[in-house]
């Protein structure tokens, strides 16, 4: 014996519109749940942003420091220029007085040996003479 189907009753309009609604209903309460999600996740991530921030705010406080220490190393390195070139200009101006003395020293010896020299030519004309006066003298 063939079973007999069971005829399905046409649902009604308000039927058919109260099952739509439960369906949209669930779908949205899906939807709010997955949006609930995602805004926690989005809050997670300011969190990790703010986070981040603060610490790049460590980092730039950190950098502004560096800043002044190289500026005030700058000004050192400045100041120790400035000194260093004047202490140059000092040793330098030395230097030329040691130099001028030492050409005086040179001039004053190349004098002295032309006038040895001189003086030994003169001796070397009065040894002669002598020579001479004592040949003559003997003879």
């Amino acid at each position: 014996m063939a079973k007999k189907k069971s005829a399905k009753k046409p649902r009604t309009v308000n039927q058919q519109l109260t099952s739509l609604e439960k369906l949209v209903r669930s779908g949205f309460g899906q939807t709010n749940g997955r949006f609930r999600q995602v805004d926690k996740r989005f809050g997670q991530m300011d969190t990790r942003f703010g986070q981040i921030d603060k610490r790049f705010g460590q980092i730039d406080a950190r950098f502004r420091q560096v800043d002044r220490q190289f500026g005030i190393v700058h000004l050192e390195f400045r100041d120790l220029r400035k000194e260093m070139n004047e202490r140059f200009a000092v040793m330098e101006d030395r230097i030329d007085r040691l130099a001028t003395h030492v050409d005086g020293f040179m001039k004053l010896h190349e004098t002295m040996d032309f006038e040895l020299r001189v003086m030994k030519e003169q001796m070397n004309r009065f040894e002669e003479r002598l020579k001479r006066i004592e040949v003559a003298q003997t003879s």
